[in-house]
């Protein structure tokens, strides 16, 4: 585990990176200094991962809530046979363990490039809840949107054209990491295998090689080593039925 680094980014100088990103996501539940400054008290410490790593696992009790710092990871559900079903995908500033409040999770978290992780003490973080009730509003509403794209996540896999559905996954990732200024103009770093991205759509990873050709070929997206560009970002709206509302409190 790596100590809490002593400079810190610009959020008027005093929080880090991940913390930053974290507060970025919540609207419904702005947070003043006081707040900020008791959430920043809780931060332990930062811990690293390699590709492959279990950040998380629902089946032990969490001794601290983890907010990813630097990576991908992957939240999924795992089954007998070796499969495994992903239900989200997390980038900086984004909690792997909600049930670090309270709030339930079921599976674990796996990294999937190397990734690190800021450490929240839950008993800290719990009496913060309490004594800032704007804090523990952020993290409500931050469990509400995960449950949204969930739920968007679960509309879309049933559906039959899965053009749109990685149309839309790909929008999706687009407006989080731009929230989090991890964006370039229309171009985003997409480190994601196409078993990965299988996983989590339900489609094999031949289909999923299959739909992004089709994406290329009617002149949507560019993808290479690892690097997303979109190039026609209304087109590609309009065929994921793209609306980013439910990313946000």
């Amino acid at each position: 585990m790596l100590p809490v680094p002593g400079c810190f980014r610009d959020f008027e100088e005093r929080y880090p990176l991940s913390l930053d990103a974290l507060i970025t996501r919540v609207r419904g539940a702005p947070l003043v200094s006081a707040d900020r400054d008791a959430l920043a008290s809780t931060v332990t410490g930062i811990k690293t991962y390699g590709r492959g790593e279990t950040i998380f696992d629902s089946d032990k009790c969490p001794s601290h809530l983890h907010v990813m710092t630097d990576g991908w990871a992957a939240r999924s559900i795992s089954f007998k046979d070796g499969s495994r079903q992903i239900t989200d995908f997390l980038v900086v500033g984004d909690p792997c363990d909600l049930s670090a409040l309270g709030h339930g999770s079921v599976g674990r978290v796996t990294a999937l490039t190397s990734a690190s992780v800021t450490l929240l003490n839950r008993s800290a973080l719990a009496a913060a809840t309490v004594a800032h009730p704007r804090l523990a509003s952020a993290f409500l509403n931050i469990a509400l949107i995960e449950q949204s794209t969930l739920r968007i996540w679960l509309a879309y896999m049933g559906r039959h054209d899965k053009a749109t559905h990685l149309a839309h996954l790909f929008c999706e990732l687009h407006a989080r990491l731009r929230r989090v200024e991890l964006v370039g103009d229309h171009s985003f770093d997409l480190p994601l295998t196409h078993e990965v991205i299988a996983d989590a759509t339900g489609m094999s990873g031949v289909h999923v090689n299959r739909v992004l050709q089709q994406l290329r070929r009617d002149g949507l997206i560019r993808l290479h080593r690892h690097h997303l560009e979109i190039l026609q970002p209304q087109r590609l709206r309009d065929l994921a039925e793209f609306d980013p509302a439910y990313l946000f409190a």
